[in-house]
């Protein structure tokens, strides 16, 4: 296993971290794929606004020179400074189900905040309001309300896995 911050001006990188939810999704119909072009234009702080005042760091796991798993971690000051905190958000996560691959990108997440001094990690949370928060615990054979987000059930136990600690239920209608 081989799990990295990914450079951002490598395209096969880059291309592993977008291509790498299809893969895990291929067999799954009720997932609704993201526009590639807006994924892309994330991951570009000379484009994406986010990154005139925050940071992020993009990380994949591989075996064997496979992409596995992927994760962002993302320092966001403005809502630090409002809050007076030191939190990290985690977004983007996406694995298969090894438990192994999921606790190695958490890790290197982990350690990524720590070095920017940031005490929790919070997630699943992404850039904007409209990026949708937590994870699908129940009701994955229905299609996702807009701004939910879908996942495979045994997401759940890979991130509670990682240390995390489920604290509040958003509901969506159908």
């Amino acid at each position: 296993m081989n799990t990295l911050q990914i450079d951002l001006s490598n395209q096969k990188q880059v291309r592993d971290f977008l291509s790498l939810p299809s893969r895990i999704y291929r067999d799954i119909p009720q997932w609704v794929p993201p526009l590639e072009g807006d994924e892309r234009t994330r991951m570009n702080p000379k484009r994406y606004p986010y990154f005139k005042h925050s940071k992020a760091a993009f990380f994949l796991a591989y075996r064997d020179g496979i992409p596995v798993g992927r994760l962002t971690v993302l320092d966001n000051r403005p809502y630090n400074d409002h809050n007076h905190e030191q939190t990290a958000f985690f977004y983007h996560f996406e694995c298969e189900p090894d438990p192994n691959s999921a606790s190695s990108l958490f890790e290197v997440g982990f350690d990524w905040t720590r070095q920017r001094g940031l005490t929790k990690i919070l997630g699943s949370k992404g850039f904007t309001a409209l990026d949708g928060m937590g994870i699908l615990v129940q009701g994955h054979d229905l299609r996702p309300a807009l701004g939910s987000p879908y996942n495979p059930p045994y997401y759940a136990d890979l991130i509670e896995s990682a240390g995390f600690v489920r604290t509040n239920d958003i509901v969506s209608g159908y």
